[in-house]
């Protein structure tokens, strides 16, 4: 995407005929924007956004109206862990084609380009999990805690005002909301709206869908005073803090700690949580004190750096032994897989993630993964 050309765009619009009065509106807009992040994109209007992503412009209408006879996202549950996991589904809401190409030009042009929280080290350009496991290594107290919900907790109205902190303007900024939000057909009465007309009227508040690309910088975008809020608290009690998209960690070098004082960090951060309409997962609130293991986001932290569990290392080699002695077919169906194909996607998925931890474990593991006789070829970048 080019950047925005002021003189072209004035020129253009006045060899067209354009009212003057509009291309000095326009030209104010596009300042208002930039002065934000001059890396932003311009969007002025939504037939604007319609022509610089190529889809038709009455389909963003449709979109942004929510239309009762269109539906333009996929909704399906899917488990959290692949075979015998025991844990509650997940909704997923996998967004139409046309939908799907607005949203990756969303994120692509206007999301990945504003700033969010240091603390937040989920989704962005240098995130990864061995970064965000990093800040606590060699902790003696660790503190986690978990937001339950996280994208459908952020509701329309705080979308909304991430789109204006950017300088777009009310109209555009609604609708690029709606663009990356859903409305449910029968909404629940706490998010319901009570009073409203026109044409974007809808009595339900919508949400931020999982499975949108626009969904996770959203949600860090919203989450930034709530990371401000949390990391003054964090310094206070000389502790570090990271937030890796719902999943809250604070931890503690050295002595002079205690678990009374981690349960008042713990009853600070859940008040902050609630008063940004986070609800806290209490049951998955831990706190993790001196001579325990200390994990963070999967990763053994107890060293100078990130490293992987045992468990993890376990469960691969296990896998690897009935693959080479029973074969992937027979393995695939003793371990509850759909099929073959869904058991080499997840292996090789595990292997690439161990990539960025331990290369050298990594590349042995990927090595007998491909010396498997798979029913079909998959490629695996070294």
């Amino acid at each position: 995407m080019t950047s925005w050309d002021s003189q072209r765009y004035l020129l253009q619009g006045q060899a067209e005929g354009v009212d003057p009065t509009i291309l000095l509106r326009a030209e104010q807009t596009a300042s208002r924007i930039l002065a934000v992040n001059p890396r932003l994109t311009v969007v002025l209007s939504l037939r604007h956004l319609a022509h610089m992503c190529d889809v038709p412009y009455e389909y963003l209408r449709r979109v942004a109206r929510t239309d009762k006879d269109f539906e333009p996202y996929r909704v399906f549950s899917l488990k959290k862990n692949i075979a015998n996991s025991g844990r509650s589904p997940r909704t997923i809401y996998a967004p139409e084609p046309l939908l799907l190409r607005v949203q990756r030009w969303i994120h692509r042009n206007i999301l990945a380009k504003a700033d969010m929280h240091d603390a937040s080290t989920a989704y962005g350009e240098d995130c990864s999990l061995i970064e965000a496991a990093r800040p606590h290594c060699r902790a003696s107290w660790v503190i986690k805690l978990d937001v339950s919900n996280f994208f459908e907790s952020i509701l329309e109205p705080k979308v909304y005002r991430v789109f204006r902190r950017l300088g777009y303007q009310p109209l555009v900024a609604f609708e690029l909301t709606r663009l990356c939000t859903w409305v449910r057909a029968e909404g629940n009465v706490a998010a319901r709206r009570d009073t409203g007309s026109g044409p974007y009227f809808h009595p339900y508040v919508g949400h931020l869908p999982q499975g949108a690309p626009t969904s996770p910088m959203l949600a860090n975008l919203v989450s930034v005073e709530l990371d401000s809020e949390i990391s003054r608290l964090a310094k206070s009690e000389g502790l570090s803090y990271t937030r890796y998209a719902d999943d809250i960690t604070l931890s503690f070098v050295g002595a002079g700690f205690s678990r009374q004082r981690a349960r008042a960090v713990i009853g600070q951060c859940q008040a902050l949580m609630i008063a940004r309409s986070l609800w806290p997962n209490r049951t998955k609130t831990r706190v993790i004190p001196p001579g325990a293991r200390k994990i963070v986001l999967g990763l053994l932290v107890d060293g100078a750096r990130p490293a992987l569990t045992r468990e993890f290392r376990a469960q691969m080699r296990q896998h690897l032994y009935y693959l080479e002695v029973l074969g992937p077919v027979t393995h695939a169906a003793n371990r509850g897989f759909d099929s073959v194909i869904g058991l080499q996607n997840h292996l090789f998925g595990l292997a690439a993630y161990a990539l960025g931890i331990d290369k050298r474990w990594a590349r042995e593991v990927l090595g007998r993964l491909r010396a498997l006789p798979w029913p079909t070829a998959f490629e695996m970048p070294a």
